[in-house]
């Protein structure tokens, strides 16, 4: 699914947090947002995926606007996993992960073979299959993350939009979820802290400050000492790690 994003502004009243941004994201594209905290990140995800109305600008899934799409038909398109999400109910780990497959059955059917096997194999991909009987409540901070993840692969939709997903993980897992971004057919954007993880796994980064976009493109292109100065305040150096990886390094 290709995303363009046309000059589009979001904000409160007397605030404007994201300002006149375009974007074009290709199909199965991983795109990574970086930028400080209030770089209006989270924001831009929530326009792209309907769940905020932009005060300007458009948002397009395969060139069709999305205004005024029905929340279901967006999430049979698109999948949005927040950073941090809770419930009240007392769910097990294959209910939250069940609660993808809502956008594809009607209101009065319950989850047939085909549900059950799809919501399987998204447990399984995220290492969750052994927790899938586990109570919600019982699960530590990057367990219930997984269980989101595992929800938003159960939709099976062509899109996907991560807000800092690796938040709670452990290592292994960051890699294994970034390893699983940059492979999924789907077209993934994904805001991250991490620069690391961000030019390691994404095909292309934008970076983000004061709630524009003031880079657009490869690693290389955007991870350089005089942006990251400009934009983090941070004097950084930049060069490859032993496996050939971009890596930062901070003065």
């Amino acid at each position: 699914m290709k995303i363009d994003v046309e000059n589009l502004s979001w904000g409160v009243p007397g605030k404007t947090i994201v300002h006149n941004v375009s974007l074009t994201v290709q199909p199965g594209e991983t795109v990574g947002l970086i930028g400080p905290n209030g770089s209006g990140k989270s924001s831009l995800l929530r326009c792209i995926a309907g769940l905020r109305t932009p005060t300007a600008g458009v948002v397009r899934y395969d060139g069709a606007d999305i205004a005024s799409w029905p929340a279901r038909e967006r999430a049979r398109k698109m999948a949005f996993v927040e950073q941090t999400a809770d419930t009240e109910s007392d769910l097990r780990v294959a209910d939250v992960a069940m609660l993808g497959r809502t956008a594809h059955r009607s209101m009065w059917r319950g989850p047939d073979t085909a549900d059950h096997e799809i919501v399987a194999a998204a447990l399984g991909r995220l290492d969750l299959t052994a927790l899938a009987d586990r109570s919600w409540r019982e699960l530590s901070g990057g367990e219930r993350q997984r269980t989101h993840l595992a929800r938003a692969l159960a939709q099976r939709t062509e899109g996907l939009l991560l807000d800092e997903p690796t938040n709670h993980l452990d290592v292994r897992h960051q890699l294994d979820l970034m390893e699983l971004a940059s492979r999924t057919p789907q077209t993934v954007v994904v805001a991250l802290h991490d620069l690391a993880l961000a030019a390691r796994y994404c095909d292309r980064l934008v970076l983000m400050h004061g709630g524009t976009v003031v880079a657009n493109g490869p690693a290389v292109e955007v991870l350089t000492a005089p942006l990251l100065r400009d934009v983090f305040d941070v004097d950084a150096e930049i060069g490859r790690d032993s496996l050939g990886h971009l890596a930062v390094g901070y003065r």
